[in-house]
C-alpha cells in the first residue's frame, strides 16, 4: 500500500543495495530473514566492496541489535514504532536543505519533539539528512520492524518518500520495479 500510494505501483519494489552509495535501513534485516536474505546479503557485500576505492555507507534504525544493525556503520536503537517519525524528520530536514516547494507531508512535524520521542538527537538527524541528501545514490528501505507497528503504513510511506526526495526511484542504486510480465 505504501509503495502504491507514494510511487503509484502496487508491487513490491526491488531495493538496489548493490549499487547504492548510502543505505538507510529502517528495520530491514536483509542479512537475516528479510525478503531474500541471500540475494540482499550478496548485494550488501557488493555495496561495501564492489567498487575500487569506494565503500558504501549504511545506517540502520531499529530498536534491537540485529545482525544487520551489527554490520551497519551506524546503528540507532530507536524507540519501537518510531520509524515513521525518524523518516519524517529526515525528509523534513532534506526539504529544508534544498529549499523550494515544501511538502504538506512534513508540515506538522516538530523536529525537537521527534528527536526526544525517537531517541535520535536533532544533531544526528541533521547530520544524517546531510549524508542521505548528499549521496549520489541514496536508498531508504522499509523493513518488517517498521511496517509491523501500528503506524506501519505511515512508516512505509515516509521511508519510501525519502527515495523520491533524492530522486532515486527507477534508477540504479535506488528503488526499481519488476517488469509487468515478471510472473508470466
Amino acid at each position: 500500500k505504501g509503495s502504491e500510494k507514494i510511487l503509484g505501483e502496487a508491487v513490491l519494489p526491488h531495493f538496489d543495495i548493490a549499487n547504492a552509495d548510502v543505505v538507510f535501513s529502517f528495520g530491514a534485516n536483509f542479512t537475516e530473514t528479510w525478503l531474500t536474505p541471500v540475494s540482499y546479503s550478496l548485494a550488501y557485500g557488493e555495496m561495501r566492496q564492489g567498487q575500487a576505492g569506494k565503500r558504501g555507507y549504511m545506517v540502520h534504525f531499529e530498536p534491537r541489535l540485529s545482525q544487520t544493525a551489527a554490520n551497519a556503520d551506524e546503528w540507532f536503537p530507536i524507540t519501537p514504532g518510531s520509524e515513521y517519525l525518524v523518516a519524517g524528520a529526515l525528509g523534513k530536514l532534506i526539504e529544508e536543505k534544498r529549499g523550494g516547494e515544501k511538502s504538506s507531508y512534513y508540515e506538522d512535524l516538530d523536529l525537537r519533539k521527534t528527536a526526544a520521542l525517537t531517541g535520535v538527537s536533532l544533531e544526528d538527524l541533521e547530520r544524517l539528512a546531510g549524508i542521505f541528501s548528499g549521496a549520489e545514490k541514496a536508498l531508504a528501505i522499509p523493513g518488517a520492524a517498521a511496517m509491523g507497528q501500528s503506524k506501519g503504513l505511515q512508516s512505509a510511506e515516509a521511508i519510501i518518500l525519502l527515495n523520491g526526495l533524492v530522486n532515486n526511484v527507477g534508477k540504479q542504486g535506488g528503488i526499481t520495479f519488476p517488469p509487468e510480465n515478471f510472473l508470466e
